[in-house]
C-alpha cells in the first residue's frame, strides 16, 4: 500500500482516537484558510478591541446557560489554540444549520478583548465540516 500522506494520518487518528500526536487537522487546511482571511487563535490576544476577524476550528462544545438570554457560547480549537465564540441568538438563528450541527466552524465577528478576556461575538458563521468529512470528533453540548 501507497504510504499515508501526514493529513491522512491526523485524520484516520481523529476517526479512531478522536486526537492525532502527528498533528492538528486545521494545520492541513490553513493554506486554504489563510486565503480566506482566517486568523490562527494564538493571533487573537494580539488584536485590538472591535477588530473585525474570523477564525475557524474543531468545535469542542455549544453551551447555552439558562442566565445567557438566549446566547450560546461555542469553543473552536485550531492547531494554535481555542477561540470562545459568543453567539447571540439572532445570529444562532441566521446560521442555525451551522450553529447546531458543524464540526468544523468558521466564524466571522467583533473581537472582544477586554482585560485579557477573548472572545469573538460572531455575526457570520458557516459549516467547514465536508472540508474535513473523515473528522467524526462530537462536540460537547450543553443547552
Amino acid at each position: 500500500l501507497p504510504e499515508m500522506s501526514l493529513a491522512e494520518e491526523v485524520v484516520a487518528d481523529y476517526r479512531s482516537q478522536g486526537l492525532s500526536l502527528k498533528g492538528h487537522p486545521l494545520s492541513c487546511l490553513r493554506e486554504q484558510l489563510l486565503r480566506l482571511g482566517v486568523v490562527a487563535n494564538e493571533t487573537l490576544a494580539k488584536r485590538a478591541n472591535g477588530a473585525r476577524v474570523t477564525v475557524a476550528g474543531l468545535v469542542l462544545l455549544r453551551q447555552r446557560p439558562s442566565s445567557a438570554r438566549g446566547i450560546t457560547f461555542v469553543t473552536l480549537e485550531d492547531e494554535t489554540g481555542l477561540a470562545n465564540l459568543v453567539v447571540k441568538q439572532k445570529t444562532w438563528e441566521r446560521y442555525y444549520q451551522a450553529a447546531r450541527t458543524a464540526r468544523v466552524m468558521l466564524a466571522t465577528g467583533t473581537l472582544q478583548n477586554q482585560q485579557g478576556v477573548i472572545h469573538v461575538q460572531a455575526s457570520r458563521l458557516l459549516d467547514l465540516s465536508g472540508s474535513l468529512a473523515e473528522i467524526t470528533t462530537r462536540s460537547r453540548d450543553f443547552h
